[in-house]
């Protein structure tokens, strides 16, 4: 018997603390784990209405912020519009500025070249009504200066024909025995002749033959009597057949220029006939006779 008590003490035991732990530690745990429970589910209770409340607000925000928002993109769209609009506008204007502008310049150009064209039409016509005037004034002077050329030209020859006829005149060719007291020794070519008065001389034995001027030789003044001539702008002086030109020293006798005009040619002269042209030739220069004015003068051709 006191074995078998002992054999079951443990299962006593058991049982007696489950008698306790159902009426004392039980309930605490229950009431801990509701207590837990009631806890948690406050917590969550609350936790989820806060966030239903924040959702329900953000939705609600979201909802008028929507219903905001189409009204500022219809504003925004509207304002686009508008602004699109006032630039088509603005460029239109723009536009027409500018064409407006380019038609005003280029009226502008028509009338500035219409303007120069009618300006370099009037200078042209000027111009040549001046340069008509000046010419018919230039013809004027011309024949002022051939009318004067030819009244002091002849006033010259009348000189020399009054000179000519108060002197004795030996011809190319004449021989003398003597020869002036008044001759001076001149040379040209290396040849010595003598000179008085516009006639050369040149020793031939004992006598001395009148010759033509010769070419080169310089003599310190001209003779009483000498005409001026001018050829293509260039000056002479012609005396006895010979033509001089200003030169170091005085005057030199220089080839005949062909155009010159003189009024006469001295005694000695041989006449041809070529082509039917008569021709007058004196100290190796040819004459053709020619009227000018109505007078008998001579040109030199060669």
């Amino acid at each position: 018997m006191k074995q078998l008590i002992n054999k079951k003490t443990p299962i006593f035991s058991i049982i007696f603390t489950l008698i306790l732990f159902v009426n004392y530690g039980l309930p605490s745990y229950l009431i801990e784990a509701e207590a837990r429970g009631f806890s948690r589910g406050s917590t969550r209770g609350r936790n989820r209405q806060i966030n239903r409340s924040g959702r329900q607000g953000s939705r609600q925000i979201n909802r008028d912020s929507r219903q905001f928002d189409p009204g500022s993109r219809q504003n925004n769209r509207q304002g686009n519009r508008d602004s699109r609009q006032t630039d088509r506008g603005f460029n239109q204007e723009n536009r027409q500025g500018n064409r407006d502008s380019r038609q005003e310049n280029r009226q502008g150009n028509i009338d500035n070249r219409r303007e120069n064209r009618e300006e370099n039409i009037n200078n042209r016509q000027n111009n040549r009504q001046e340069n008509i005037n000046n010419r018919q004034d230039f013809r004027n002077d011309r024949w002022d200066d051939v009318s004067d050329w030819r009244d002091q030209r002849w006033d010259y020859w009348n000189d020399w024909n009054d000179w000519a006829n108060t002197r004795y005149w030996v011809g190319v060719g004449v021989s003398l025995l003597a020869i002036p007291a008044t001759a001076i020794a001149v040379s040209a070519a290396n040849q010595d002749y003598y000179y008085n008065e516009g006639v050369y001389m040149q020793p031939q034995g004992d006598s001395y033959v009148v010759v033509s001027a010769p070419v080169g030789v310089v003599i310190s003044t001209l003779p009483d009597g000498y005409i001026p001539v001018s050829v293509n702008s260039s000056n002479y002086y012609y005396y006895g057949g010979a033509f001089y030109q200003t030169s170091s020293g005085g005057y030199m006798v220089v080839q005949a220029p062909v155009g010159a005009i003189v009024p006469f040619i001295p005694d000695g002269y041989e006449t041809t006939v070529m082509g039917g042209t008569t021709y007058y030739r004196y100290g190796g220069v040819r004459y053709q006779p020619v009227y000018d004015g109505g007078d008998l003068v001579y040109k030199v051709v060669s």
